[in-house]
């Protein structure tokens, strides 16, 4: 290994382009990784794996690679270093999606490199109280990624450095993941992982709108008037406690206040739901509503379903986020129903209200962000939950950029609105 980083250093491509094929074949016919192998042959051949040879690890693998060390970490994690990690952790979710959204064409390297930065010292800082096996365990995988992020300086000023699969398979398997491919992606909720990020309340079941399914919305607006499809949405439902109607609901100009109030009663009686599963202090309850209300028009104008053509189809954006909450399918991997999220008005909702409380308690409140210069805590909270743990602050000008800026003074303009008692001033998104 050192001989290739003299090589490249010295820039002598044709002795470096002859040892990175050697390398590249001893680490094609390498045995698996074993967890009990010395630190120092991890870290090579860790390093050797992540070398411009082979296929690149995608970003969906490094997702379920990042989820797995994260959920085995919090398994011996003291509640301090594990509140941390979760930080760490959503911060990469959402420093994911922004690299999906900006077109790169392998952001793994990136991502990989950001994360393990502000990962590492919080493993380090683990290991010391940490069993004798754990802490063992701990020594090697901290030295294999300090290995490979070791290559990324020079790998990335040469425009070649990058993470195979075998790399992160090779550094979930000396953490001890127990899971069979650590790589593999699935979108099940995981009530560990919704535990170690705080999330304890207990999730609706998911009901999706049938008028998801192909051809059943043209049948309706073949059979019925906008005005005799909303009173036979309503009377069908009558009965019902819930909201399940506005899951068949795109609503017409004549019907728009009429389907406010309804989503209105909607967000009260979600928001109460989610109180009552929370300690939050009374004097903050107002408020958390207030917060739930102006989430949802900044985010969707209160819309979960838009017509496409003659179809209704879930409102979504380029990046993923979804519904009148717009909950990000990506971030929220493994902490809420995907299917939930796209076609049932109640269960995003819901997830949203969840979020935000979690954004206000633990983050706003818990930072004293009311007693910043400037400090607010409905704008902190929804600077979070636009752009995660790490842009609390925000809209108080820390690390805000000028699209940002017009992102928090908008939902500042609303919150002043739905505090006022205006909340259906939503109806002006409407307004063509």
């Amino acid at each position: 290994m050192a001989k290739i980083l003299c090589a490249m250093i010295r820039g002598n491509r044709r002795r470096a382009g002859f040892v990175l094929a050697v390398a590249g074949v001893l680490a094609l016919i390498a045995p698996p990784l074993r967890a009990n192998e010395a630190p120092r042959f991890s870290k090579m051949r860790l390093a050797a794996l992540a070398l411009p040879i082979g296929a690149n690890a995608d970003w969906q693998q490094w997702d379920s690679f990042l989820t797995n060390v994260v959920k085995k970490l919090g398994e011996s994690f003291q509640p301090t270093q594990q509140e941390q990690l979760g930080d760490a952790f959503l911060d990469a979710r959402y420093q994911l999606v922004q690299a999906l959204s900006s077109g790169s064409s392998d952001p793994v390297p990136q991502l990989f490199v950001d994360t393990w930065t502000r990962l590492s010292p919080i493993v380090k800082q683990a290991v010391p109280g940490a069993a004798s096996q754990t802490a063992s365990q701990y020594t090697s995988f901290i030295t294999a990624m300090d290995g490979v992020t070791s290559l990324s300086g020079i790998g990335q000023r040469l425009g070649f450095f990058r993470i195979t699969p075998d790399a992160l398979r090779g550094a979930a398997k000396l953490l001890g993941t127990s899971e069979a491919d650590p790589l593999a992606y699935n979108l099940s909720v995981d009530s560990g992982l919704r535990s170690l990020l705080g999330f304890t309340g207990q999730l609706p079941a998911a009901n999706p709108s049938p008028l998801l399914e192909q051809g059943r919305w043209q049948r309706l607006q073949d059979k019925a008037s906008a005005a005799v499809r909303s009173w036979f949405v309503r009377t069908a439902y009558a009965a019902e406690p819930d909201f399940s109607r506005l899951n068949e609901w795109v609503p017409e100009s004549q019907e728009l206040q009429d389907y406010l109030l309804e989503v209105r009663s909607l967000l009260t009686d979600l928001s109460d739901k989610v109180l009552a599963q929370s300690q939050l202090a009374p004097e903050h309850r107002e408020l958390y509503r207030q917060i739930v209300f102006t989430t949802g028009w900044q985010e969707s104008c209160w819309r979960q379903f838009i017509k496409k053509g003659e179809k209704l189809a879930p409102l979504a954006s380029a990046t993923g986020d979804v519904g009148l909450m717009q909950v990000n399918r990506i971030t929220w991997r493994n902490l809420y129903d995907v299917k939930g999220l796209n076609g049932d008005i109640s269960y995003n909702t819901q997830a949203g209200a969840d979020i935000l409380l979690n954004y206000l308690t633990r983050y706003a409140i818990r930072k004293n962000e009311d007693k910043q210069p400037g400090g607010n805590l409905a704008r902190a909270t929804y600077s979070a939950y636009n752009g995660g743990p790490g842009a609390l602050g925000r809209y108080r000008g820390v690390r805000q950029s000028p699209v940002w800026k017009k992102v928090d003074e908008a939902f500042w303009e609303k919150f002043q609105s739905v505090s006022a008692g205006q909340e259906l001033a939503v109806k002006s998104c409407y307004v063509k």
